[in-house]
C-alpha cells in the first residue's frame, strides 16, 4: 500500500519545482528536453523509493541533499537509468531533414 506521505513529500517538490532547479544548477544549462527527461528520473526514483525512509529523510532536512546525489548520479552516470534511456539516444539521434522541431513550454 502506498504511502500517502511520501506522495505529498515528491508533490510537494514538484510544485516548488526543486528538482528543476538543482538539475540546472549541476547541468549549468537551462531546462532543455533532455534535462526536463532528468528531472522526470529524478521523480521517478524518488516516487519507487522506500516510503518510510523518504519521510524520514525529509523529517531530518537531509531533502536537498538526497535529491542532489540522485541528479548527479543520474546526470554524470554511464550506466545509469537517464544515460541508457534519454542521454544516449538523444546523443545517437539525427534530426530529421527538412523538419525545425522547435520545443514548446505549456
Amino acid at each position: 500500500m502506498p504511502d500517502n506521505r511520501a506522495d505529498e513529500i515528491v508533490a510537494g517538490l514538484a510544485r516548488g519545482r526543486r528538482v528543476e532547479t538543482m538539475v540546472q544548477n549541476i547541468a549549468r544549462s537551462a531546462l532543455t528536453p533532455v534535462l526536463k527527461d532528468l528531472c522526470q528520473t529524478v521523480y521517478e526514483v524518488l516516487l519507487r523509493y522506500d516510503p518510510q525512509r523518504l519521510s524520514e529523510i525529509e523529517a531530518k532536512g537531509e531533502m536537498n541533499y538526497f535529491i542532489a546525489r540522485i541528479v548527479l548520479n543520474q546526470y554524470r552516470s554511464v550506466n545509469s537509468p537517464f544515460h541508457m534511456e534519454m542521454r544516449k539516444f538523444s546523443m545517437l539521434s539525427e534530426d530529421i531533414e527538412g523538419h525545425d522541431y522547435e520545443y514548446k513550454e505549456k
